[in-house]
């Protein structure tokens, strides 16, 4: 028995209402999210005292430059930028030192949380900030605690400059891992900086921190090679080098879990003290996962220490839940 051509004609009209119903519904919820991810993004970067910055002109000449990339890198008449595979934390760092006035003695506490939609994964965000503490007055002080001031080095030589904090907000975009969205600056009081955490001591201590007492494993962590500049006028290895390779280890696992996102909380905390402390020049790193997505795991620390003409040491430690 044949079908009634209007029948088949009516089936075929609702079928395609229908689909016609589902992408709109779809759309909107991928709309819906994306407006849930703006608004928390720009909560993230219109904190207090953070101005906005503009970012093409943060991603401009001066960070397309032979102080970040190889020459060859920058002409290498790839349709790719030579940095779209860079993850957004070390992309920040980059960004960070290429806007900032270089000092030799300094902290970095570097912070960074993923948020992504529960309804559509593929929309996400990743929120990082930057904040260099400069050393060089606390050095100098130190100093002058054991030496005549007329033999000490004039304030400039050991750095001149505020703390300073940058709030990147990124997310994977037109063949990019971390296409920069919105940037917001601001500089932080000594008073401020000396009452801020920077994992187990506060940030202005010349101590650096060592991290929890736990068991430490050592590690021989393996990392691709960079297609950035990684080296410093100090012989030490740069700090967004340094971060690349705590964060590296800290992703080794493959699919990164989707853990949930606190306003409050960032999911990841990076210390690198960088000539901070001690006669000799010296980068110590500390890195903790706070949130682990592991029934036994309750949290991830990783540690890194650089002198020049050393191998470079890299351990792991493991808070466990009870």
């Amino acid at each position: 028995m044949k079908t009634p051509l209007i029948f088949t004609l009516a089936m075929t009209t609702q079928l395609l209402l229908s689909g016609q119903t589902a992408v709109a519904v779809v759309n909107e919820t991928y709309q819906q999210e994306l407006a849930k991810l703006d608004a928390d993004a720009q909560h993230f970067i219109h904190a207090q005292d953070y101005v906005t910055a503009d970012p093409n002109a943060l991603t401009g000449d001066d960070f397309y430059s032979q102080k970040n990339f190889p020459l060859e890198r920058l002409n290498s008449g790839s349709i790719s930028l030579v940095d779209a595979d860079l993850d957004p934390i070390t992309r920040a760092v980059l960004l960070f030192e290429t806007t900032e006035a270089n000092l030799p003695h300094v902290r970095y506490r570097i912070t960074y949380s993923m948020n992504a939609s529960t309804e559509i994964p593929e929309a996400r965000q990743d929120y990082v900030e930057v904040t260099r503490y400069n050393l060089g007055p606390s050095r100098r002080n130190d100093v002058l605690d054991y030496v005549p001031e007329a033999q000490v080095a004039d304030p400039i030589e050991f750095g001149v400059g505020p703390n300073v904090s940058w709030r990147y907000v990124m997310a994977p975009m037109m063949g990019a891992n971390s296409s920069l969205i919105y940037a917001s600056r601001k500089e932080v009081t000594d008073v401020e900086a000396q009452a801020t955490d920077c994992l187990g001591e506060f940030c202005l201590e010349l101590i650096d921190p060592q991290g929890p007492d736990l068991v430490w494993k050592s590690l021989s962590p393996s990392i691709a090679e960079p297609v950035y500049n990684t080296t410093s006028n100090l012989e030490l290895t740069r700090p967004a080098r340094i971060v690349d390779e705590l964060w590296a280890n800290l992703s080794s696992s493959g699919d990164m879990d989707i853990l949930p996102y606190k306003q409050e909380q960032p999911q990841y905390v990076f210390v690198v003290s960088w000539n901070t402390s001690g006669q000799d020049v010296t980068a110590s790193a500390l890195a903790q996962q706070s949130q682990v997505m592991d029934d036994s795991i309750a949290e991830i620390w990783l540690r890194r220490f650089e002198m020049p003409q050393m191998p470079v040491e890299f351990a792991e430690a493991y808070v466990y839940r009870r």
